[in-house]
């Protein structure tokens, strides 16, 4: 008897089983079920268009360090200044400073040179420009930022701009005052001090204004 019972009784949770998965297929899964399965869907979803854009970002910035590699000329340098689409990413800011040593460089080699003179002042005035818009787009590169901050203010400086010379290279020692830049920042500020005092700074802005011979 006893046999019999739990042989009822297996059969008919058995039973009661099967009962209950048939209601369950033909009522379909319940709203929690839909809803967890729905939340993975995004989320498996989410994970493939991060995969994708990760992709293409890298293979993008692959591209702009190839195009910067293989610059070669000053009208090449020119070019990827003026490319949009590189001005906002470190490439382009490299770019700008590249162009701005280059323009300080040959303004102040030509600077004292006959007939040169105004050409040169031109270079450096660009130089000044591009120094000056680079200070706050590579504030978050240290080394960049420092570079720049000295390029401006030696830019100003050599136009005559000795406040705006100034204003550098105080942000150079307050900023980075350990370092190379920051150290020889400081000594450029006692230098124009000096300067000022001696009446130099006053010989160079009338020299730079002075027009030239004909």
């Amino acid at each position: 008897m006893k046999a019999e019972h739990r042989k009822e009784l297996m059969t008919n949770t058995l039973a009661n089983r099967l009962g209950e998965a048939v209601h369950t297929i033909k009522e379909g899964p319940s709203r929690g079920t839909i809803l967890v399965l729905v939340v993975v869907g995004l989320i498996v979803v989410l994970i493939l268009l991060w995969r994708y854009f990760s992709s293409s970002a890298e293979d993008a910035d692959s591209a702009r360090w190839l195009k910067w590699d293989s610059l070669n000329s000053k009208g090449q340098l020119l070019t990827f200044v003026d490319d949009k689409d590189v001005q906002d990413h470190i490439q382009g800011r490299l770019a700008r400073i590249e162009e701005a040593r280059r323009a300080l460089n040959d303004g102040l080699r030509d600077l004292g040179g006959t007939g040169t003179r105004k050409d040169a002042l031109t270079e450096i005035r660009h130089a000044a420009e591009l120094y000056g818009g680079l200070v706050n787009d590579c504030s978050d590169k240290p080394l960049l930022h420092q570079q720049v901050l000295m390029g401006a203010a030696k830019a100003n400086e050599s136009l005559g701009s000795t406040e705006e010379a100034r204003n550098y290279y105080n942000q150079l020692t307050q900023k980075y005052p350990d370092t190379v830049l920051g150290k020889e920042a400081a000594e450029h500020l006692q230098r124009l001090e000096q300067a000022e005092k001696n009446g130099d700074l006053k010989a160079l802005r009338d020299e730079l204004t002075r027009q030239p011979s004909p």
